[in-house]
């Protein structure tokens, strides 16, 4: 079993929670199925029939069954983290794993929402305001956690001097050209992703470009390190652990409306802001002239 299976992202990237709780449970999952036929792709769907469930019980009016289904939810992290760390053991580590992960809790949240707003209607709120207050919350929190989970990538990716999982457009062009099949469509999924981060995050792709045709990449990961730390420990405060504590203190005693607000207000928000000043950075960091090492590439 490889002795970095676990995958330590940092203290910069992982989230406390992350770090001591989530992460340490789903290495002791990956290790038990290490040895067994069990594969990554299977535990993803363990996750994912968990979080299902975890979401159901959130319709009901019960602070009990509220409390299970964030437990729950809790339970479905454990078996997030764990695919991952168990194909890293096995060095099995694909883009398609990562996008199954990906469709998993895009799946598991989508149905949270169409769970509340069930729960809205059921509680004979009109139906256009159910229906629309649910499909914003849904639709912001997509955004919020691509957008930082994006950031988190991009960190991962630079400040480690290429070391990471990060596709640009043109490395997925590379791989539909050759596709077939099923993959092709799985390809062209994951383009659509790839290409709308690359149009959010314009800047910051650049600075990969840069990266990649550079031959001083320490000195740019130490100054993408160096201005970006603050803004990734940010990111903590629109990341999914925040999602389970405000279902634990919003939806558990009934508060729906409340939660969805707080979604759809402050989160976005915060999530705009952190984008927006990444972006700056990124963009003073391609026309910074005290760091000529970043324009050599065009020279």
């Amino acid at each position: 079993m490889p002795a970095n299976a676990s995958f330590d992202k940092g203290a910069v990237v992982e989230e406390w929670a992350d770090a001591h709780f989530f992460r340490p449970v789903g290495l002791r999952i990956a290790r038990l199925a290490f040895p067994t036929r069990v594969t990554p792709d299977q535990i993803t769907l363990i996750a994912l029939l968990t979080g299902l469930a975890a979401g159901h019980l959130l319709f009901y009016h019960s602070v009990a069954l509220n409390a299970a289904g964030v437990a729950m939810f809790l339970v479905s992290d454990f078996f997030d983290s764990a695919d991952g760390q168990l194909a890293r053991m096995r060095q099995t580590s694909t883009r398609f794993g990562r996008m199954l992960d990906g469709l998993s809790d895009t799946l598991r949240f989508a149905n949270l929402y169409a769970t509340l707003i069930a729960r809205l209607l059921v509680a004979s709120e009109p139906a256009w305001f159910a229906i629309t207050l649910g499909a914003a919350g849904g639709l912001l929190h997509s955004m919020q956690s691509s957008w930082v989970d994006y950031i988190k990538q991009l960190y991962m990716y630079i400040a480690r001097g290429g070391d990471g999982e990060l596709d640009l457009p043109e490395d997925v062009a590379r791989i539909a050209a050759t596709a077939t099949g099923w993959h092709r469509l799985q390809v062209r999924i994951y383009a659509g992703y790839v290409a709308r981060q690359a149009r959010t995050f314009a800047s910051s792709v650049a600075v990969v470009r840069r990266l990649r045709a550079t031959d001083e990449r320490e000195l740019l990961a130490a100054e993408w390190a160096a201005r970006e730390q603050g803004i990734v420990q940010q990111c903590a405060w629109v990341a999914q652990n925040i999602r389970f504590l405000l279902l634990a203190l919003l939806v558990v005693p009934g508060y729906v409306n409340t939660y969805l607000w707080v979604t759809i207000g402050p989160m976005t928000v915060i999530a705009l802001a952190l984008v927006t000043l990444h972006e700056r950075r990124a963009a003073a960091m391609l026309h910074d002239d005290e760091a000529p090492r970043l324009v050599t590439a065009e020279s």
